[in-house]
């Protein structure tokens, strides 16, 4: 196991927000290595560069000023392996809150066991199992699946769009995404002409492609992350599919999704939060600054842009949203006070309650295209 502790060069402290400790111990089950590490880079860069913007004035808890101390763990994509972790983070490391996981296959399984301890936890992951139904201490940052599913509607409306085909991975995330679509094809909202699942260690999705291609749809919607979002527009755009009909999920909102897929993005859509366009926003609101502040310090400090950056920040802040709002780093106190967070984040904004502690809302999302090689906002908005 990785293990990777970012602290404060304080003093040796306690590990845990207790008033006797000079630090507050938030704990990060990230995908470091394996299939979903491309998410997990992004979420470590943007853990630590919160981390260091908010331990310059540091946090104040009963009457106390204290810094953020991260452990940050490698769940190696594993289901197993995130579990082992959460409880490692819980049991030995003392945190008062954990950020992750980082995608919903290392979610979901390690739910039970941070409900049971009494662990605030915000997760990175999209499908909205993981808050649906509400568990007390489990928060998310994506828009929730059906939220995602919404949002492409409304463009296929706009378009005219009716037979769509679906490609996802096979997995409770892209799971989650196929049962969005087969809820809307039984509504009568679409009509789901085909859809092929595929393994998120899959090479080539060739065969995939020519077998929702042989339906004739209008559209296809990718419900992966890279590499295999790439993989995906690449094999659409072999087949002579063009690219301004193909849909993808928040999933795929890496710079390695169009650096991957080369040529064979131009002109496709994701739905996902407008920062990921964010030399394009223009700041009017508190909110869009936040978004624009957000993506301007990343750019700066990595040398580029990750769409799975920003939710990784959200949880962070949220979590330490919480402590503020509460004046306590204890967990229960940190959850009480979450629950009724109202919040401008980098991804977006957030309003929990204690019956909905889903992702951003659906204002928050827009609908992105590919223009140039670069993510870019769309008409279809």
């Amino acid at each position: 196991m990785v293990t990777l502790s970012v602290g404060t060069g304080c003093a040796k402290e306690q590990s845990s927000g207790g008033d006797g400790s000079s630090q507050i111990v938030i704990g990060a089950d990230l995908e470091l290595s394996g299939p979903a590490a491309v998410q997990g880079e992004a979420y470590q860069r943007a853990l630590k560069m919160v981390q260091a913007d908010i331990n310059k004035t540091g946090i104040k808890v009963g009457g106390k000023t204290k810094k953020v101390k991260l452990v940050i763990r490698d769940n190696k994509s594993d289901p197993a392996e995130s579990l082992t972790v959460a409880k490692s983070l819980i049991n030995n490391d003392h945190v008062v809150a954990i950020v992750g996981a980082g995608a919903s296959p290392t979610t979901i399984p390690i739910i039970p066991t941070v409900e049971k301890a009494k662990i605030p936890l915000v997760s990175m992951g999209s499908s909205g199992a993981i808050v649906t139904p509400v568990r007390k201490y489990i928060f998310k940052t994506p828009g929730n699946t059906d939220v995602i599913g919404n949002v492409m509607l409304k463009a296929f409306a706009k378009k005219k769009i009716k037979k769509v085909a679906v490609l996802s991975v096979d997995n409770p995330y892209g799971e989650a995404g196929l049962k969005e679509w087969q809820a809307l094809d039984k509504a009568g909202k679409i009509d789901l002409v085909a859809h092929q699942k595929f393994s998120s260690e899959v090479k080539d999705l060739s065969v995939q492609a020519t077998k929702v291609l042989a339906a004739k749809p209008d559209a296809v919607v990718v419900w992966a992350i890279p590499p295999q979002s790439g993989l995906a527009a690449k094999a659409l755009r072999q087949k002579k599919f063009s690219g301004d009909k193909v849909y993808y999920d928040t999933g795929a909102g890496s710079e390695l999704f169009v650096k991957g897929a080369g040529a064979a993005s131009e002109g496709s859509y994701m739905v996902h939060s407008r920062v990921l366009a964010g030399n394009e926003i223009t700041a009017t609101t508190p909110a869009a600054q936040t978004e624009k502040n957000f993506f301007t310090e990343y750019s700066a400090k990595y040398g580029g842009f990750s769409g799975f950056a920003p939710m990784a920040a959200d949880a962070l802040n949220l979590i330490v949203a919480g402590i503020k709002k509460a004046g306590s780093a204890d967990p229960q106190d940190i959850q009480k006070a979450m629950e009724h967070l109202s919040y401008d984040g980098a991804f977006g904004t957030y309003q929990f309650s204690p019956t909905n502690h889903g992702g951003v809302s659906e204002s928050s999302l827009t609908v992105l295209q590919v223009k140039n090689g670069t993510w870019s906002l769309s008409d279809l908005g």
